[in-house]
Parts: structure tokens; sequence; C-alpha cells
């Protein structure tokens, strides 16, 4: 550790950290333009200046974002030298700036907005006619409103080390230069959502995002990337039921600061899907309406036939810890078997970009967690069983909406006598089905879920589920008490407790310990791959 003297204060603080992070974390905001955490620094917007004692008692300008902290360092960072020339660096930045903060996507968390604030000038000196360079369209997601734009390189530099795409740079010279894609490379890499996140100005704007109601409308959630098992950190920014924007949330074990663009844009799929709302039941050749009751009814009579002892479960990767060990439990205490299955997707390619950060070919968002839930890694023992005639009923978790049968499942499950899905739409699982229960979206949910390498996060609802349908934990235990069983509390919280003290690996956590960033299962290792 090293002590620091910042205006006159004595800080204690990590030697070597950045002046701007280690500034920031005892309350001292150093403004700063191109300086991002996540990226290396560049020193080009000069707008973090301040001064440090070379010898002793004379002080010279440095930029922060480039200083790293010793022991007995002196730093003031309001001097009126140091304040003059920010306010020089802002009037630059603002000559040829359109003032549109009315109606610019990056109003209400706008570094250029506030720093004009504090540092700026009542008015321009600037009588000439201002530069208008054009808008761009930079790819399939991102738009480019190049007057807005400070050219303070976070973006190519991104794209440089972040993604290692390199499709961004700066062309033209002095008062002409603009950020630009290359020729032939518009900007379409895995990741390109993130320039948006990062860009301190509103330059760099999502087209999901473009035009949508001001940022301080929206209800902030934090919960978990359901995309893949990477288990990527996010905010969501909701509205009236209705999500308008996902952001990535930093987690330097997980994702660092970034998430891919099938995360962040993957939420229309899950809104825009013909949601089951209402229980279904097979009558004749269709799936008709029909009440929960009689839904339960059903559901009861066709897992408890011939003592339950030939029906099997199979719990759901989209499902949370909670949601699967239910379903274990009530395999075990109300119908009396074993048979337990996992009904998992094919994994595909896992994609790693320069920095790291990974999106996984397991899109199944909690396979870990819920094969340590169930005691089972895939539907293998379950299939063989329903071939041999062991397993004649069937209760399955569903939940994923892009999840497409193979002609072997299809027809093995097509030989049960008893098939009970609970899933959130239509799907080629459903058609099979004898009854239906409608279930809840990972937006809708709270829980934790299991990323790839053993870390345990917390998922959160950002509003409830449409209709009637319902949550997937209530459903599971409601069905186990109506077969009879004592399934103990219905509460995510109070059942994460038991699975700490009934599941391998799972000991000594709990809700506080998991907090916001997660915590890691026994015997999953100390170091992760950063995730998308």
């Amino acid at each position: 550790m090293a002590t620091i003297t910042i205006d006159d204060k004595e800080y204690t603080v990590p030697d070597g950290k950045n002046l701007v992070d280690a500034a920031a974390e005892v309350g001292v905001d150093i403004p700063h333009f191109c300086y991002h955490p996540g990226l290396r620094p560049d020193g080009n917007c000069r707008m973090c200046l301040a001064e440090m004692e070379i010898r002793p008692g004379q002080y010279g300008l440095i930029t922060s974002c480039n200083t790293r902290v010793k022991d007995g360092m002196k730093i003031k960072t309001d001097t009126p030298q140091a304040l003059s020339n920010r306010k020089g660096v802002m009037e630059f930045f603002l000559l040829n700036h359109p003032l549109d903060c009315p109606w610019c996507d990056q109003a209400g968390e706008c570094r250029l907005q506030d720093y004009s604030f504090a540092h700026g000038r009542s008015e321009s000196r600037f009588v000439e006619t201002k530069r208008v360079p054009p808008k761009k369209d930079l790819g399939s997601h991102i738009v480019l409103f190049t007057t807005r734009c400070i050219l303070c390189q976070r973006c190519t530099r991104f794209c440089d080390d972040i993604a290692g795409t390199s499709e961004l740079g700066i062309v033209q010279m002095g008062s002409k230069s603009e950020i630009s894609t290359f020729p032939g490379r518009p900007l379409d890499n895995k990741m390109s959502g993130n320039v948006a996140d990062i860009c301190p100005v509103g330059a760099l704007v999502t087209k999901d995002f473009l035009y949508k109601p001001r940022i301080w409308h929206y209800e902030k959630v934090d919960t978990l990337c359901t995309g893949c098992s990477s288990g990527c950190n996010i905010t969501l920014e909701v509205m009236g039921q209705k999500i308008y924007r996902i952001r990535p949330r930093t987690n330097l074990e997980v994702n660092q600061y970034w998430m891919c663009d099938d995360g962040r844009f993957g939420y229309h799929a899950w809104q825009d899907v013909d949601r089951l709302k209402t229980p279904l039941k097979r009558v004749g050749d269709k799936l008709e309406p029909t009440t929960w009751p009689e839904a339960v009814r059903i559901a009861v009579e066709g897992l408890s036939a011939e003592g339950g002892s030939q029906t099997a479960v199979a719990g759901s990767p989209m499902a949370t810890n909670e949601e699967n060990y239910l379903l274990r439990k009530l395999a075990h205490l109300a119908l009396k078997t074993s048979h337990i299955g996992l009904h998992r997707k094919p994994a595909g390619e896992t994609w790693v970009s320069k920095s790291g950060f990974r999106i996984e070919g397991d899109k199944s968002p909690n396979a870990r967690g819920a094969a340590a839930m169930l005691g089972a890694e895939d539907m293998q023992t379950v299939f063989d069983g329903i071939e041999t005639g062991t397993v004649k009923r069937l209760y399955l978790l569903g939940g994923d909406i892009e999840r497409a049968l193979s002609e072997t499942e299809r027809a093995t499950l097509g030989k049960l006598d008893f098939l009970l899905v609970q899933d959130v739409s239509r799907s080629e699982l459903v058609a099979l089905a004898h009854v239906v229960l409608p279930g809840a979206i990972a937006f809708e949910k709270n829980g934790t879920m299991t990323h790839v390498g053993g870390r345990v996060q917390r998922l959160a609802a950002a509003f409830p589920q449409p209709g009637g349908a319902r949550m997937d934990s209530d459903i599971i235990h409601y069905i186990g008490r109506q077969l009879g069983a004592d399934m103990g509390a219905s509460d995510p919280q109070t059942i994460f407790d038991e699975i700490a003290g009934q599941i391998e690996g799972y000991a000594g956590l709990n809700y506080e310990t998991i907090g916001k960033s997660g915590a890691m299962t026994r015997g999953a290792g100390s170091s992760e791959a950063a995730g998308g």
C-alpha cells in the first residue's frame, strides 16, 4: 500500500494503481474522457491534468491516467493551473460540438455534459462556422454521430486491444480528423456494442437504443445474461414491464467490463416470443386451455400412476439452481424415483477475443449448476428407461425458446404414457405434452445460476410473469405438496440455504456471501476465464 496526498489530504491506496482509479476509490473525482479502466491509458484528451510535486515545493502538470501512484506522492487537482488547462481543453472539445443535448441519446449520462458545467465557459468564443461532418452507419449495430465525437479513441483501442478486430481508426488530419471504419471492414465484431457503452459522449450509439425514452425513466435491475454459460453480469433498463436496454455490469472475475452482442440484443427474442399464459391440456390431438386446478389435477394423477416409480423428472439448464434442486427433491420425496435427467442442448463453438473475453459454445446458462442440483449430466439414462419401458411418465422442465428436438428425441418422447412439460412458449416439446404448465423466463426470476467456471451468481426479476404464468419454483413446490411431500420452503433464498447443506461444493455459500459479484463453489479452482 502507498500513502499519498491529494489536495492536502492523506490517503492510503494500492501501490502502483492508476492515479485516476486510486483517487476515485477515496472519493476524489479526477475528470477524464479518454481513460477507461478496461483499456490501456492513452493520455490524449488531457482532461485529467493535475499537478504533482516534482521536488519539494515545486509542482508540474501530469496526465493522471498515465501516472501510477507510489508512496509519498503529492497531487493537487484544484490548482489554478490545472483548472485553467481543463477549461481550455473543454473549450477545444466544444468548438464544433452541436448544441443538441435535449435530443442526444447520451443526455443524462454524458461526461461532456457534466464537465461543461464544472469546467466549461458560459458562452463560446468561437465565431466561425462549425464543422458538420455526416452521421455514419458503422455496422449492423452501431451509428456514429460524428459531430459529437471528441476523438478520445476509446473505441479504436477497444477494437484493437479487446476485440482484436481493429475495424476502427482515425482518418483525415487536424480539424478534419474523425473516426471511421477501414474500407470494406464494417464494425461487426461479436462485441461491437461495447463501443457505445464506453463512449463518454453521445457519438457512438446502438441502433437498438436510438431515440428511446431518457435514461432517468428506467428502473435498473442487476442480473445475469443467460445467452451462454459464461454468466456475464448485466444491468437491465426496464420501463412498463419492457426491457429497453441491456448493458454489461463490471465483474473482473467473469466478464471484465464487457458483454457480447448476442447477449446484449438477444432480449428481443424473449420479449417477442408467443408466451404461454395459461395451462394447456390434451384433448384428442389438440392442446386446449384449462384452469390451474384442472392442470395440477391432471399432472398429479399422471405423475403418480403406479406409485410414481416409473416416473422420471428432467431438469433444465435454463432453470435456476433452486428450481432444479426442488425438482430433484420432488423426485425423491414425492415420486420415490431415481430416474432423473437434464435436458440440455448440444454445445457449439467457443469464441475468445484478443483480451481473453469468452463467448462459450455451451448456450445453456446453468448447465453446471443444474447438473450439480440434479445429480445428472444429460438425458441418456431417462431416454434409455423410456426405450426399455422402465420409464413411462416424465415431468420435464423446458424454458429454452430456441431448443429444437432431434428426430430421435421426438420419437423417444412419443413413447411415453404421460408427459408433463413446464415451459414458456409453444414448441416442439410442448406439442408432445399431455399437460403444459406456463413458467417464467430468466428476466422474471429470482435465484442463482452457476457459470461454466463454478461461480454461483444471482438472478433478479425485472418484472412479473404475464397472464397466468407462474414462477417455476412455485409450480414445482405446489405439485410436490399435492403429491404428499414435505417440500420445505418455497422462496429461493431459503432453498439455497438448504442447497448449501446438501450439495457438494456449495457448503458455506448463501445469498450474502454470493453478493453482487458471485462466489466460487468449492473444488472449482481459483482461476476463471472471462466470459461473454
